[in-house]
């Protein structure tokens, strides 16, 4: 996102009252520790059919008022793991008001590739969050498995994807709003009207659909803040973008449009993917933003492609309104290698 927008979202803020901006959240990085993802074949441990426990009684009667003030809003990231030491982390609130549920049951899963494997129960804290141990023995191979969470006081449900994958991994990342949309002024269209559905640039899908074909795994880190989670999600997957992790920010603070903003939850979070041994062969944006978190995070200015105003700033690679040509020349490199076969 450019600085100019920062108004606009203070303003959609406003509208549908983002009422923790100033909350800090330690949100969950790549590579914390324990033994190493060994190599192998990659599994995909997706799409299987989910079957949701019966409701069961709030265990609080305010948790029925909390409910009255919308539909579920709930949201768990994405993650990349080089370790197998994962913990797995949700969110879940109600309403355009975002009222957080709290000490409410979160019944967790995850497709062990076998089955739904039911984690436990665990009790949201006050911020509305759990955040559960997934057991190393699942992880015995590089992968992607889904995970469910299922509120059982009325049975709403929400998924991410935890993708375990070696150290020495190849990485294509790309934000969102800008950078695949036309204009940053996408999501604020988004915010204000639901049923707008963002155009993508040209060329946009199939940049990221050549990158998968290249062997790459394609990571979208993205600047929009959590509550937009599942939309960001449905909107990749209708426009059949290459299938990969999508992480968002943690709190409406890491989403503001400036360098101490979205700029450095970017910069600390590829910092920390390179830090767990993954490697970026390249990285997609539009705002000064992205050239700051991606040239400061380590990233060397030839890996770094910028769309629009921005395009070859300080020394990064640049498209002025289209990914056409850039997406022609990724089909025509030969495939990557990685620690792991596909």
């Amino acid at each position: 996102m450019r600085l100019a927008g920062a108004l606009v979202f203070v303003a959609a803020c406003g509208l549908i009252a983002c009422g923790r901006s100033a909350e800090v959240v330690d949100a969950p990085r790549p590579g914390d520790g324990g033994a190493a993802v060994p190599g192998g074949r990659f599994r995909a441990c997706t799409e299987r059919a989910y079957t949701p426990a019966p409701a069961q009684a709030w265990r609080h009667t305010r948790s029925s008022v909390v409910v009255a003030s919308g539909g579920p809003n709930h949201a768990a990231q994405d993650q990349i793991e080089s370790t197998l030491a994962v913990t797995l982390h949700g969110k879940f609130s109600y309403g355009s008001v975002g009222k957080d549920l709290e000490d409410e049951l979160v019944r967790v899963s995850i497709d062990d590739c076998a089955e739904w494997r039911a984690l436990g129960d665990f009790a949201t804290d006050d911020d509305g969050r759990v955040a559960v141990p997934a057991p190393a023995d699942l992880f015995t191979s590089p992968g992607v498995h889904e995970v469910r969470y299922q509120v059982l006081g009325d049975g709403s449900t929400t998924t991410s994807y935890v993708w375990v994958l070696p150290r020495g991994t190849r990485i294509a990342l790309t934000d969102i709003d800008g950078t695949m949309t036309r204009s940053d002024a996408e999501l604020f269209q988004q915010i204000l009207d639901g049923s707008h559905v963002p155009v993508a640039y040209p060329g946009a899908v199939d940049l990221m659909t050549a990158h998968a074909a290249s062997g790459h795994v394609v990571f979208y880190l993205t600047g929009r803040p959590y509550w937009l989670m599942q939309r960001s999600r449905d909107w990749l997957r209708e426009l059949a973008f290459a299938r990969g992790p999508l992480h968002v920010t943690d709190s409406n603070r890491e989403a503001v449009p400036s360098e101490s903003g979205v700029g450095a939850f970017k910069r600390d979070y590829i910092a920390a993917l390179l830090a767990s041994g993954y490697v970026i062969d390249a990285a997609y944006g539009n705002a000064s933003t992205d050239v700051y978190a991606y040239l400061g995070a380590g990233l060397p200015a030839d890996a770094v492609w910028i769309i629009g105003q921005h395009a070859g700033a300080q020394g990064t690679s640049g498209a002025a309104d289209s990914w056409t040509a850039r997406a022609a020349e990724v089909a025509a490199l030969p495939p990557v290698t990685q620690p792991f076969s596909w």
